[in-house]
């Protein structure tokens, strides 16, 4: 077949452009090629649905498709779903000259890549060389589509000595397919042998993979950068050095070449997740929010889209949330609380999902410590998981967790023994008693506080042996604030000046004073806790002491 001949007739055929003429357009020049079974996509959502219905030996594509998804995430779709055949074609079609949307179409591994304005001729020329190739690959591909990549591999030597010009296309094909199956010498192989031949950035590449899964950790690192050096915006560098780095345990290293790789291609949504979770392990909330943010944005019309993202881009922004009354605190504030919101529509159907939202969203408002706002939010997420047939225990623990944090202590003991009642899994154990252990500090501090409230009462009373009493019980909690035990010191000071000089009193007070240690200057309790202090230090020296 030469170029002149070449005919598109029984292929089934997929245009996708949200512009009616540029449809029109391409579908007259396939015409003229021969093409008899045409369908065509107004946008990504149309193109995904045919996908899924039909299959296609060739998918055109603009990149630029309005609102919804876009080019790449119809490929990204096709390819997640299996639903495009090895032995298929997908052409990007663009006219984006930005190197971060040409970077992020690449990515995912187009059969070409053809950018406009193009005339037939060109469209022939592109269309020609890709169906020689296909048609030389295509037992290889077949071995692919029917699951036999070990078939595959052996097709592919075969392909390479019988056209040693396709050595590139086909080795760079076999090394992927040696490596999905743990081939790791048989990959390195392929790969050298196309070094040897011609420099190829990819080759190295794959070389350095394959050194890193044979153990040869310094000889990957030592490859890849070298190869960054030659080719610095060869984005998947960046992202295997960071796989590197972090088994290495040198996460903030790892992170910064994330960052770099999202410089180059920030469109590639799997990419920005990656940043996110590294970047919240390293607690670096700033870089992790910006990270999920644009993850959320991405894949908003992808087959990635996932409530978790939206769950760690509202954790991310609540470390970043204080209870400043800044602009950019309200701004970041309201990102966060539109985000649940989107997450609550997004999967309206699922209550595990709208449990998790409103959960976020109570503690949203606790990190601006709103108070009365976190408790509604928390009474909406127990009517939430009220629906909830068969909540899990994380949720049980989850719900318990914000009770606390809005002050519902009764309600956290209650699900506690409900949870035990039931059966605890042995992996929520911990997690319980930890919680446990909080019900109980606050039971203590609430106790103190109550004592303490007594005796405050019978100390402005007069009645000085009570107010002892009352608040010696206070200060046995070792959650007593400090409030509390000055209020004791004082009850005594009283006591030894009015009533008698009592050293076992004033012991009591020095005994205090060092529990508290020191108040600091712009403490507002700063000027009584030294006042008591030097009349401690006055009565000592009267006793003799």
């Amino acid at each position: 077949m030469t170029e002149a001949s070449f005919n598109l007739q029984g292929q089934k055929i997929l245009i996708v452009d949200d512009l009616v003429e540029a449809r029109s357009a391409l579908k007259s020049m396939l015409t003229v090629l021969g093409a008899d079974d045409v369908y065509s996509a107004t946008d990504g959502r149309e193109a995904v649905e045919y996908i899924m219905e039909h299959d296609f030996d060739l998918v055109l594509s603009d990149y630029n498709l309005g609102k919804g998804k876009d080019g790449q995430q119809i490929l990204e779709e096709a390819r997640y779903t299996n639903r495009l055949r090895a032995t298929a074609s997908f052409v990007m079609i663009t006219g984006e000259n930005a190197v971060d949307r040409v970077m992020g179409a690449l990515e995912y591994d187009p059969d070409a890549y053809v950018t406009k304005p193009f005339t037939l001729s060109i469209l022939r020329e592109r269309l020609y060389r890709l169906s020689l190739l296909k048609t030389i690959l295509l037992p290889m591909n077949r071995a692919i589509d029917q699951g036999q990549i070990d078939w595959a591999i052996e097709i592919a030597d075969q392909i390479r000595v019988e056209h040693p010009r396709l050595l590139l296309p086909v080795s760079r094909l076999q090394g992927k397919l040696c490596l999905k199956q743990e081939r790791y010498e048989d990959a390195l192989e392929a790969y050298t042998r196309v070094l040897e031949s011609r420099p190829a950035s990819w080759a190295r590449l794959g070389q350095a993979v394959c050194f890193h899964f044979l153990g040869d950790t310094d000889q990957a690192v030592s490859l890849i950068r070298a190869t960054l050096l030659d080719h610095p915006l060869y984005v998947q560098c960046h992202d295997w050095l960071a796989k590197i780095l972090v088994g290495l345990g040198k996460g903030e290293e790892a992170q910064r070449e994330l960052e770099a790789a999202v410089k180059i291609s920030p469109r590639a949504v799997l990419r920005q997740l990656e940043l996110g979770q590294l970047a919240l392990t390293n607690e670096s909330y700033t870089v992790a929010q910006d990270a999920f943010e644009q993850a959320m944005r991405l894949a908003r019309y992808s087959c990635y889209k996932s409530s978790s993202t939206y769950q760690q881009f509202v954790e991310a922004a609540q470390h970043n949330l204080d209870a400043e009354q800044t602009k950019e605190n309200r701004l970041l504030c309201n990102k966060a609380l539109r985000a649940l919101d989107e997450m609550k529509q997004e999967f309206s159907g699922n209550m595990g999902v709208v449990f998790d939202a409103t959960i976020a969203e109570s503690r949203t408002y606790k990190a601006i410590e709103d108070d009365n706002k976190a408790r509604s939010s928390a009474d909406k997420a127990e009517g939430v998981l009220a629906r909830i047939k068969e909540p899990t225990g994380e949720q049980q623990l989850t719900m318990t967790e914000v009770y606390i944090d809005t002050g519902q202590s009764e309600k956290a003991v209650n699900m506690v023994q409900t949870m035990k009642d039931q059966g605890v899994a042995n992996k929520l154990l911990q997690r319980l008693g930890a919680i446990e252990e909080r019900l109980s500090n606050i039971n203590a501090r609430e106790k103190s506080a109550e004592l303490n409230e007594k005796g405050v009462s019978h100390y402005e009373r007069g009645e000085l042996k009570d107010a002892i009493a009352a608040f010696d019980q206070a200060t046995r909690f070792e959650e007593a604030g400090i409030s509390v035990l000055l209020n004791a010191i004082q009850a005594k000071v009283s006591y030894i000046e009015n009533e008698e000089l009592d050293v076992g009193q004033l012991k009591d007070c020095y005994r205090l004073l060092r529990r508290i240690g020191s108040v600091g200057h712009f403490d507002e309790r700063h000027d009584r806790y030294q006042r008591l202090k030097e009349t401690c230090e006055r009565l000592r020296r009267s006793a003799g002491l």
